[in-house]
Formats: C-alpha cells, structure tokens, sequence
C-alpha cells in the first residue's frame, strides 16, 4: 500500500473547494493508496506525471514506487491545474 503526501499547495488547493468536491477528491485520494496508476499518464512537459479526472476537477500527481509513496502536486479545475 502506498502513502499519499500533498505538497503545500495542493493542501491549499483542497481547501479552496467547495465540501461536495473535497468528499470526492479523499474518496479518490484513498483509492491511489491502493492503485496509484489509477491515473492517465501525462506526457509533453508533464512526463512522468499522472492525472485523476473528477469532473470538472484534475487530481495531477507523480507515483515513487521505490519509496511507495503518492506525491500529490495540484487539485483544482482543468484551467488552474497545468499553470
């Protein structure tokens, strides 16, 4: 099983939503515990990276499989997200 960090800003960005959409996005958040290739790879300058969608939200985040760890990098709407 794997962990799952937010990076500052990401805790920020969680915050920032609206209720409905923080449920969401920690239902999704435990089940990359379990799967963290649940994503879409990314590709270009995001290489390496992966992508949740949770309508009209993006969870982008980068798997450690040597460290097991899930690094969560931006939570927020598709227009905030790759900025």
């Amino acid at each position: 099983m794997y962990r799952v960090n937010l990076l500052n800003s990401a805790k920020k960005d969680l915050k920032r939503l609206d209720r409905k959409f923080q449920q969401k996005t920690v239902f999704t958040l435990h089940l990359l515990e379990k799967n963290p290739f649940l994503g879409d790879k990314m590709s270009g300058i995001f290489e390496g990276w992966y992508r949740v969608k949770i309508p009209p939200l993006r969870i982008v985040y980068t798997p450690d499989t040597k460290n097991k760890i899930v690094w969560i990098r931006a939570v927020g709407s598709r227009s905030k997200v790759y900025k």
